[in-house]
């Protein structure tokens, strides 16, 4: 008779959340290698059309303008291309009511002794006072930003985001606003906290929402907007995963259309740069006492939130899988490439 080895359950147990996570990261890394990989073809055949059409040098266009005035064209085409490869691996979660809204649902993901069983993802009714809480919220992450970038600014220290100033320089189409505004927030949400959290969550709603934030903000490829898009990710996966996808849209959209799109648009039109200046250290001072006055009124609630959803033990062992090491040290690497080349320039 053959003679097995005793299986260590430690092991088992951290082998099997090593193969949850590597899934739902691989997928995410899929989805970036999609973007990144339509957008690289689509900017090689936009040269050679221009080229061939001589259409940038009978405008009398620079290079610069020419890119600003594509990159709009261009990042639509890429995300609804990466979209429509996520649509095409999780149609069946995602073309569903609760994928959308909340609800109870079956757990198709996770560990065994969760496959099958139904839980809870979303559901709560939002109420107009938690809205402006998650907005509150949304604004002094923002204003933690800004705040923080001025006092180095002071010190004589400029905190560069690339990322920033390459969206700045080329919001001047409808394409692009259309891009930043409506359909990247749809499609990152949909992404981070529609699919990756949610395949994440059965191994525990503080791991999957902090899991699925510190994704989110590498992501980015940006040391600044992606330190921003990690905090922000928290508030926006809490909301998906207490009350829908739907609520962390909207705040999504609220935030890039309105909060830092059309309101800072106006302001900074009508506003010289002194008004301009008091305008936004006004705004990031409001948001960041307003998130200050909500922790001290519902910091106890948010401290229970988390040991009732503490993860397991080795949970966080999940790490160790290869697609998200991958997905860390290649947008990591980036970020920090394109910081410090910006920050020499």
């Amino acid at each position: 008779m053959p003679v097995y080895a005793p299986v260590d359950p430690r092991v088992w147990w951290r082998s099997w959340r090593r193969k949850v996570v590597n899934r739902a990261m691989g997928l995410t890394l899929a989805y970036q290698a999609v973007m990144v990989g339509v957008s690289l073809v689509a900017g090689v055949l936009l040269g050679i059309v221009l080229v061939a059409t001589h259409a940038g040098g009978s405008m009398g266009a620079s290079a610069d303008d020419i890119s600003n005035r594509w990159a709009g064209v261009l990042s639509l085409v890429s995300v609804i291309s990466a979209f429509g490869f996520m649509l095409l691996m999780r149609h069946r979660d995602i073309l569903t009511r609760e994928f959308w809204l909340g609800g109870r649902h079956v757990n198709t993901y996770g560990e065994p002794n969760q496959l099958g069983t139904v839980s809870q993802y979303g559901g709560r009714r939002m109420t107009p006072l938690w809205c402006l809480v998650f907005i509150v919220l949304a604004m002094g992450v923002q204003g933690v930003i800004i705040l923080v970038q001025m006092a180095f600014s002071m010190a004589g220290v400029s905190l560069v985001s690339p990322s920033s100033d390459s969206i700045n320089e080329s919001a001047i189409t409808v394409s692009m606003w259309l891009y930043i505004g409506l359909v990247g927030p749809i499609c990152e949400e949909v992404v981070f906290r529609g699919v990756l959290m949610k395949e994440l969550k059965p191994l525990g709603r503080n791991f999957a929402i902090f899991t699925s934030a510190l994704a989110f903000g590498l992501f980015h490829d940006d040391v600044v907007q992606g330190v921003f898009a990690f905090l922000l990710g928290l508030v926006l996966g809490f909301i998906a995963m207490e009350y829908s996808l739907f609520w962390s849209i909207a705040l999504h959209i609220f935030n890039n259309a309105i909060l830092s799109g059309v309101v800072d648009g106006l302001a900074g039109r009508f506003l010289g740069d002194t008004g301009y200046m008091v305008y936004t250290v006004a705004l990031s001072l409001i948001g960041v006492v307003g998130s200050i006055i909500v922790f001290a009124c519902y910091g106890r609630g948010l401290s229970q939130y988390r040991r009732v959803n503490r993860s397991g033990p080795d949970t966080y062992f999940g790490w160790t899988s290869w697609a998200f090491i991958v997905f860390v040290v290649v947008n990591a690497l980036f970020a920090i490439i394109s910081f410090v080349g910006a920050m020499l320039v």
